[in-house]
């Protein structure tokens, strides 16, 4: 009787700590993430110290939740966009790749390659930003510098034709 009733709780506490790993962390995960992203897009208009602290929140609510089945693209999304509010660009590119690993999205390329050039990386960032306005043409009018507007679009029709 006691074996049973020993056999029954260990099985009930199995059961709880995968209801809590497979359901209810990565729905908490995915509401952080959701939650984060409409925060971080919000600050627009703030200061950069209020920007930072917010990211660093952001970061620190995230920390635990790349792990979680199946992989939601929001976590690294919002990881980079804070990683890239405080500054640390090769922390945001990393973040921007491991997104792309999950969901190859053309607003992904598109910040990807922004922070590459401002990291430094011009070849990375036009052949970001040349995937993302591949995928969404409308892109190309947000491409912060014309040199790196019109260089991506020869890119798009040196690869498409002209009529692209």
């Amino acid at each position: 009787m006691i074996a049973r009733v020993a056999a029954a709780l260990v099985l009930a506490i199995a059961s709880a700590v995968a209801l809590d790993r497979g359901v209810i962390e990565p729905l908490r995960c995915s509401h952080a993430a959701s939650k984060a992203s409409v925060l971080l897009d919000s600050l627009s208009e703030a200061t950069d110290m209020r920007r930072r602290a917010v990211a660093a929140r952001v970061l620190d609510r995230l920390q635990d939740c790349e792990q979680i089945s199946p992989p939601d693209v929001t976590i690294p999304f919002a990881q980079a966009v804070a990683e890239e509010m405080s500054e640390n660009e090769q922390a945001a590119i990393a973040a921007y790749q491991r997104a792309l690993q999950i969901d190859r999205r053309p607003e992904i390329y598109f910040r990807l390659g922004v922070v590459q050039l401002a990291a430094l990386d011009r070849n990375g960032g036009i052949e970001s930003l040349t995937r993302a306005c591949t995928f969404d043409p409308r892109l190309l009018g947000e491409i912060p510098y014309e040199d790196v507007r019109r260089e991506v679009q020869e890119r798009i029709r040196a690869r498409y034709g002209a009529d692209w």
